[in-house]
């Protein structure tokens, strides 16, 4: 690595360009305590052969490397150890430990005589108690402190590691005093994720990110002004704006494990979880996103509001509108401040542009193979009701006017009616049901008068008789339950409104469709989409042109591009929809059997008397024209 590489990482801290390399030599730990370093049964420790092998492999360029892992002064061989690593000339040389074998200056200096530059000690609190009940030895605080004073007098470079938790964030800014006090010349703070003995005791001990800032920033500034350098890991960073720049990337670690049997779940263990949308994985499992996207919140807040009057009687606050809950205590401050929030607790946040109509899905493993209409990979298994359920009251919060169930797996899912009628006990102004129904035919007659609080149900039909619909559905008998579950809906429930609508793939079946609508054979006016997957657009509109003037020719021109069907008779276009909520991307996208479809950006047409109302291309078919 050349000088002027060396400099220009070591001013801007560890980056994806010159990380730093945590060369793991051992697994072990003195005792376990409720962090998240120690395995129950780590794997014995590797050669010193094996240990430099791994750290040849590492890249060149680099901002320093660090000997890591478990507690790596429990090697016998750590002098050579130090000292093989060291002829490797690496830019800078740091030895991570718990202090306690370093209690001796005499110590301290025979492994700066071998190569060491800096030791990073693990002291997580200025509380005694606090800190030996996280690494689970009674007495270490003090030994620790010991270890800082000999690692000075012995001539080496100190760094703190602290691991920021629940019983340890209030007294951040205290700890940051000692830190700099003991003579730290560089600080890390990071998060404990839920591994190892942390995930055992994670309410204990991981720090609510939402609550971390008043403390964080303060006792981050104080370290600043004392001339510590700050690395901040872990932690995203818009939960603590204003320290943003103390922020290390996860990129910007590297760890080095030797390529010995039984040590892939070792850097399984160290290796920074994965992020969700900017938030930690781990964490969002545990303790959900809200306080996370919360903190992206924009506040706009520009004086005071005016009086609230108390006549009337209780008056239920506005909808979110799009808005999160703010978590952070600076919000709370600025309400505190405010005589009158004018009925809204959230007066202070910018508001997001609000959508009419949101779909959810139950996710669910479908009744059927989806894959045959390109509804993507099937769930595995069937999501709890409890986690439905609060996404259900998450988004009834939001006061949006139309919540849409559609989807293959919702419908199939094993207590789908249990949440239909929990979702109409919700404040939704109007609830449409969609998808592959022929799985409600198992309801019984009461838990069908249940869904009266539905306002719509549609159901799909992928072919205009029992014959074809059931060979692409793949499922004997799905058409007649389908057809069912339509008469028993609308004589049990007879408020709400049931239809059905075609999902093509191709031309062929267009007329019998129509044919089926016009003999009263399928209920309701007619609706097409476009499948996933079809054939070609300028088949479909010749058939289209070919059909007499009525609903059945309007609905299907509303589907296609302006410039292929010029009609007088211009439906709104519908516009597909992803599922709302905390669900993984392939459970979000557009579904293939829901009524609405999924089409390209809308094209203006210049020729057009209304070229919004053209829906663009449908994704998936052939614009052969």
């Amino acid at each position: 690595m050349s000088v002027e590489a060396q400099a220009k990482g070591s001013a801007s801290g560890p980056s994806a360009e010159f990380p730093e390399i945590r060369v793991v030599a051992t697994a072990r730990h003195r005792l376990l305590g409720v962090l998240d370093y120690g395995m129950a049964s780590p794997p014995e420790d590797p050669s010193l052969d094996q240990v430099v092998e791994a750290a040849l492999s590492a890249p060149r360029e680099a901002w320093a490397w660090v000997i890591d892992g478990g507690e790596v002064t429990l090697r016998k061989d750590l002098p050579q150890l130090i000292r093989a690593l060291k002829a490797l000339k690496p830019p800078s040389l740091v030895m991570a430990t718990d202090g306690l074998a370093l209690t001796n200056p005499g110590v301290v200096r025979m492994l700066k005589e071998l190569g060491l530059d800096a030791v990073r000690l693990r002291l997580h609190s200025s509380r005694a108690d606090a800190h030996d009940w996280l690494v689970g030895h009674r007495g270490a605080w003090r030994r620790t402190l010991k270890a800082a004073k000999a690692i000075r007098e012995g001539g080496l470079r100190l760094e703190v590691e602290c691991c920021i938790t629940r019983p340890t964030r209030p007294h951040l800014e205290e700890s940051m005093e000692l830190f700099t006090r003991l003579g730290a010349k560089t600080v890390w703070l990071r998060r404990v994720t839920h591994r190892g003995p942390c995930a055992d005791n994670d309410v204990a001990v991981v720090a609510r990110l939402g609550l971390m800032k008043p403390d964080l920033e303060p006792a981050v500034q104080f370290g600043l002004r004392r001339g510590t350098r700050i690395h901040i890991q872990g932690i995203p960073s818009v939960v603590i704006s204003g320290v943003e720049p103390q922020c290390v990337d996860d990129e910007a670690m590297r760890w080095v494990v030797p390529q010995v049997e039984g040590w892939g779940a070792v850097l399984q263990r160290l290796e920074p979880p994965a992020r969700e949308r900017g938030a930690p994985s781990d964490y969002v499992a545990r303790f959900g996103r809200d306080e996370i996207d919360a903190g992206s919140n924009s506040i706009v807040y520009g004086g005071p509001l005016p009086e609230t009057p108390l006549a009337g009687g209780d008056t239920p606050p506005p909808g979110r509108a799009g808005r999160l809950p703010p978590t952070q205590l600076h919000y709370v401050r600025l309400a505190a401040k405010v005589p009158s929030m004018s009925g809204d607790p959230l007066f202070a946040v910018a508001p997001v542009a609000q959508k009419k109509r949101l779909r959810m899905a139950f996710v669910a493993p479908p009744a059927f193979d989806a894959t045959r209409i390109g509804d993507g990979v099937p769930a595995a298994a069937a999501e709890t009701t409890r986690t439905a359920r609060i996404r259900l009251v998450k988004l009834a919060q939001h006061k949006v006017p139309v919540l849409r169930i559609a989807d293959a797996g919702s419908l199939a899912h094993p207590h789908a009616a249990d949440l239909l009628r929990e979702a109409t006990r919700l404040e939704f102004e109007r609830i449409e049901v969609a998808g592959e129904a022929s799985c409600l035919d198992a309801f019984t007659d009461i838990q069908i008068r249940r869904l009266r609080g539905i306002s719509r149900i549609d159901v799909a039909l992928f072919g205009p008789d029992a014959e074809r619909h059931d060979a692409v559905v793949g499922v004997p008998g799905a058409f007649d339950a389908t057809m069912r579950v339509v008469d028993r809906v609308a004589n049990l429930v007879r408020k709400t409104e049931v239809g059905c609508y075609a999902v093509l793939s191709d031309a062929s079946m267009v007329e019998d469709f129509v044919e089926a609508w016009d003999m009263g054979d399928l209920p309701g006016t007619p609706w097409f989409r476009l499948g996933p997957e079809g054939g070609s657009l300028v088949e479909l509109a010749a058939v289209c042109q070919s059909l007499p003037e009525g609903a059945a020719r309007d609905a299907l021109c509303a589907v296609l591009p302006r410039r292929l069907c010029p009609h007088e008779t211009l439906l709104a276009a519908p516009v597909a929809q992803e599922a709302w909520g905390d669900l993984p991307e392939v459970f979000s996208i557009v579904s293939g059997c829901d009524k609405f479809g999924q089409y390209t950006d809308r094209l203006s047409d210049p020729e057009g008397t209304e070229p919004g109302a053209c829906p663009g291309y449908a994704v998936g078919w052939k614009r052969d024209e």
